[in-house]
């Protein structure tokens, strides 16, 4: 009895570490969206682009919303009936932000909960495919309570 509330104890204040860790490293994301679609937008010579920037950084931050919901609108309504050199920038920078976002968000989410890259890649496409769109929170967060109880076990 007294095994499984130290497990409890291991695993609930690892849950909170990782819970904050979460949010921590969506605010990192989120500057570093930040940064590139500023850096992106200045190049291209959208109109305002650090406040759109911000916006958009804004909306990326809630999972399966993201820069495309703003971003391939706004390139297909610019190359059709605005100006062609903006579609394809807009659509050029949504592509880079998406390649590098597919590789900065593992390793930004890994370090700020503690489980490695690769394990919380699988566990954000896992927790997708098995809750929907609240997967990509819970697939972290089972896989942080599942790495807490592997370290508990390996400690005893």
């Amino acid at each position: 009895m007294n095994n499984i509330l130290e497990l409890l104890d291991v695993v609930i204040r690892d849950s909170f570490k990782g819970i904050k860790g979460y949010f921590k490293s969506r605010l990192i994301i989120l500057g570093i969206v930040f940064v590139i679609l500023s850096v992106g937008f200045v190049i291209i010579k959208a109109p305002m682009p650090l406040l759109i920037a911000f916006l958009i950084a804004l909306l990326d931050i809630v999972p399966l919303l993201g820069a495309g919901l703003v971003m391939i609108p706004w390139g297909i309504i610019s190359y059709f009936w605005g100006s062609q050199e903006l579609g394809i920038g807009v659509f050029v920078l949504y592509f880079v932000l998406t390649i590098l976002k597919q590789f900065i968000e593992p390793k930004v989410l890994g370090e700020q909960i503690g489980i490695r890259p690769l394990y919380t890649f699988i566990a954000t496409v896992l927790g997708s495919l098995v809750f929907g769109p609240i997967g990509l929170i819970l697939g972290p967060i089972i896989a942080i309570i599942i790495n807490s109880i592997y370290r508990f076990r390996q400690n005893t």
